[in-house]
């Protein structure tokens, strides 16, 4: 359901989460740990800063911490950066003109509603 950008911020972010409250984790590391690549979980990091859900330090004691408690951070904050969640919220193909009369329109409604629910009600926290 998510893209695979999205799907690697989510990873990071929860490893963020998990793993730096106490000291600061390094891009390297995460890169590592979490099988993304490091050109590409730079960009992800940096638009991460930008959001405000993580910081970020440099020099010999630096890397990435969470900017607030994880547990304020839902699942939709980590993600929304990276796709943009509205373009499914009423046609499951993501087209921006849906009249509902398709076959998939009412089987998707509440596959769509869980999974915005679930992206609202979980905090990265709760993930890895």
């Amino acid at each position: 359901m998510l893209n695979q950008t999205a799907t690697y911020a989510l990873r990071a972010m929860a490893y963020v989460a998990r793993h730096g409250r106490e000291r600061p984790v390094l891009s390297q590391t995460i890169a590592e740990e979490m099988d993304i690549p490091k050109n590409f979980l730079s960009k992800i990091l940096n638009r991460l800063v930008q959001e405000g859900l993580i910081t970020s330090t440099r020099g010999s004691k630096g890397g990435f911490q969470p900017a607030r408690d994880p547990k304020t951070i839902t699942l939709r904050e980590a993600v929304s950066p990276f796709m943009n969640l509205d373009a499914y919220r009423n046609c499951f193909l993501g087209l921006s003109t849906c009249d509902g009369s398709c076959g998939l329109h009412k089987k998707w409604q509440p596959i769509q509603q869980r999974m915005l629910k679930l992206l609202d009600e979980t905090t990265v926290d709760k993930v890895l």
